[in-house]
């Protein structure tokens, strides 16, 4: 979706040179690094077309139903797109390449910090598509959106959008985390306890999150909501909780718990190349004896 993407290709530039932030490290000029050229190349010939696909071949879907027909799009909003979608990318990779150029070169263990730029741009891309579930995860057919036709989300998984989707990401997923498996093999996490640490500053940055954006949400559902004067405060309470209703489509906090789906699936998703690296064992030191 339009917007989101905006959140996806930052994280994919800062994801690509965290991962290779141990070849980074020496580097002078990042633009010459083989994960930049992958990153352009991966932005400007994989991520950016699919994108344009979805926005010209279902306009409704793609913009969460703000249009409608492709002949409404106006030929600058593809442009603009397709630039963003490149240009978000490249700031991802530089801010996160000067986070871990800023680290002294004499440090035996680098700090694993730098990876919050792809975590905070991932959960916020989770926020918006989590929370903005009841607006789109459904087949774009954006006259019965505008008419007032609900679908059942179970109808989004036979749909044609979910099997475009599904094509997309045989060819996206492992262009994106295959390089990311091989850059943090080799370069990345190469010392021992590497992993654990990268393991619990990625957990500390996601629960972050996770707690930043539920408060947000919660503060507005309290915010807004219409306290019954005459009630007690139990029982405004529980109509604040919608009485326990949080499953169903309608409950104002089911868009948290999209959220909460949303960041548990795609963190996980982001996590599997890096779980399945070895960890890197210390080495025995032996007593040498005369």
């Amino acid at each position: 979706m339009i917007e989101v993407d905006v959140f996806w290709s930052f994280s994919f530039g800062a994801l690509f040179a965290a991962t290779s932030a141990g070849s980074l490290r020496n580097e002078e000029t990042f633009w010459l690094t083989p994960s930049f050229v992958y990153n352009l190349l991966f932005l400007s010939l994989i991520f950016a077309p699919s994108g344009l696909y979805l926005l010209w071949d279902n306009p409704g879907w793609e913009s969460m139903f703000l249009l409608g027909d492709k002949n409404e799009i106006h030929a600058m909003l593809p442009t603009v797109f397709a630039f963003t979608n490149v240009l978000l990318g490249i700031i991802g990779y530089y801010m996160t390449y000067r986070k871990i150029r800023s680290y002294p070169k004499g440090k035996a263990k680098m700090p694993m910090s730098f990876h919050k730029y792809w975590i905070h741009a991932y959960s916020c891309f989770t926020a918006i598509l989590g929370m903005g579930y009841n607006r789109f995860m459904y087949p774009s057919d954006y006259k019965a959106w505008n008419a007032g036709v609900t679908f059942p989300l179970t109808d989004f998984f036979f749909s044609r959008m979910c099997f475009t989707l599904l094509s997309m990401g045989v060819v996206l997923i492992p262009a994106a985390y295959i390089p990311c498996y091989i850059w943090m093999k080799n370069h990345t996490l190469v010392a021992p306890g590497d992993k654990s640490r990268f393991f619990l500053t990625c957990a500390h940055y996601i629960l972050q999150d996770v707690c930043i954006i539920s408060s947000l949400f919660g503060a507005y559902i309290v915010r807004y909501f219409e306290n019954d004067p005459k009630a007690k405060m139990t029982e405004n309470l529980w109509n604040l909780m919608d009485r326990g209703n949080f499953l169903s489509r309608d409950s104002k906090w089911s868009p948290l718990l999209g959220f909460w789906v949303a960041e548990t699936a795609v963190m996980a998703l982001v996590f599997l190349p890096i779980v399945l690296i070895p960890s890197v064992k210390a080495v025995k030191k032996t007593i040498k004896t005369q």
